[in-house]
């Protein structure tokens, strides 16, 4: 009997033990000023990331012992790269209210002006820095490059959690798409 008991207090223990809830992170594209008013269509192409960041979890470098950390509770609200777009795509649309900004997933999708994003990396320090380095291109319709671009930047994170470490990484975000609005304005 007593077996039968422990066992059943084990199994009631186990049935009421559950995960912790997981935290979904988006980069905010609120707050940011028009650079120009000229009127122009934009696509931005899928973004190409490493692997490593290629998912919906946070992935922390810790360099102290060389470790990379992917936090299976604290995710991005989509992949990383679609996150990525999405805030150039809003970024870009804020920094130029006038103009037709987009996302696209074709190549076949092209306008007067086409933005390419291959994210180098993107280093998240808890409590340290990020640093970003992505190379990008803006071509026209036809194919042509009219400016290509290696973009890098490093941030300090103003705290320890996680909520100012994603805030670090959507400053340098909003770096690269005002250095892409600023190339497409002389153009």
């Amino acid at each position: 009997m007593k077996k039968v008991l422990s066992f059943l207090l084990i199994f009631l223990e186990a049935c009421s033990w559950r995960s912790p809830n997981s935290d979904f992170y988006m980069m905010n594209s609120a707050d940011l000023s028009p650079i120009s008013q000229k009127v122009m269509n934009v696509n931005v192409a899928k973004i190409k990331v490493p692997d490593i960041l290629d998912r919906s979890q946070l992935v922390v470098y810790e360099p102290k012992n060389n470790q990379v950390k992917i936090l299976e509770f604290n995710r991005w609200g989509e992949n990383f790269a679609d996150v990525v777009q999405s805030t150039i795509v809003n970024d870009l649309i804020a920094y130029l209210p006038k103009s037709y900004v987009k996302r696209t997933y074709f190549d076949s999708q092209q306008t007067p002006y086409n933005i390419n994003i291959e994210v180098n990396n993107m280093q998240a320090f808890r409590g340290e820095k990020v640093i970003f380095s992505a190379w990008w291109n803006i071509s026209n319709a036809a194919g042509k490059i009219l400016v290509r671009q290696q973009s890098n930047y490093e941030i300090e994170v103003d705290g320890k959690s996680i909520d100012d470490l994603v805030k670090a990484q959507t400053q340098t975000v909003h770096l690269l798409s005002k250095a892409i609005a600023e190339q497409l304005i002389n153009l």
